[in-house]
């Protein structure tokens, strides 16, 4: 036998209806942002092995270790950066000193590095005075100012310099530009293209 419900019960489903319907909106609903974690890298180094994190590192750092992946750091100066996790992306307000990165899909920018050596795909420096570099991988972006050395081992890399005293290719496909200045070349691979002011 079928059943009409009465008033009160049929304001009652209405309710709880209507109640569900709240909750489900509620709980779709996008979490809030994460607040930056800051810290005081000024009693020594500093290492990171949290994913999926905001940073901010005050103080003059020692060195930086940053294992995690999905990390956005920010400092203001430090002695030795070390990115060995994925998707992370540092950004540096003053000079650091010598870079190393073996995560992949990574950034790094800062005004000023002594080096850098990738050995990962898919990383962008942009690091004005950039003295010597090191790329050891595929799809990896270097933009500096000036420097001394590049050494380029892999494919698809592509790097741009204003100036540059010294450059040598061993790979394919890979892309250097130099825009003033003399520079020394030395190129093996194929499907390179290295364009300078001028040879020296």
């Amino acid at each position: 036998m079928s059943r009409t419900l009465s008033a009160p019960a049929s304001g009652l489903a209405t309710t709880l209806a209507t109640a569900a319907l709240i909750g489900a909106t509620v709980a779709a609903l996008p979490a809030p942002a994460h607040a930056a974690v800051t810290l005081d890298c000024t009693g020594g180094p500093v290492t990171i092995d949290d994913s999926t994190e905001d940073y901010t590192l005050t103080g003059a750092c020692s060195a930086v270790i940053l294992n995690g992946s999905n990390l956005t750091v920010t400092l203001t100066s430090a002695t030795t950066v070390m990115v060995t996790g994925a998707n992370v992306d540092v950004t540096a307000t003053g000079a650091i000193g010598p870079v190393v990165v073996t995560g992949s899909n990574s950034s790094l920018t800062a005004p000023a590095a002594p080096s850098a050596r990738v050995d990962a795909s898919n990383v962008d420096l942009r690091v004005p005075a950039l003295d010597r570099a090191v790329l050891v991988g595929s799809n990896n972006k270097v933009v500096a100012d000036q420097g001394a050395t590049v050494k380029v081992k892999g494919a698809n890399n592509r790097v741009k310099y204003r100036k540059l005293a010294k450059v040598v290719v061993r790979g394919a496909n890979n892309t250097v530009k130099v825009r003033a200045g003399r520079t020394k070349v030395s190129v093996r691979g194929a499907n390179n293209v290295v364009r300078v002011h001028r040879r020296g």
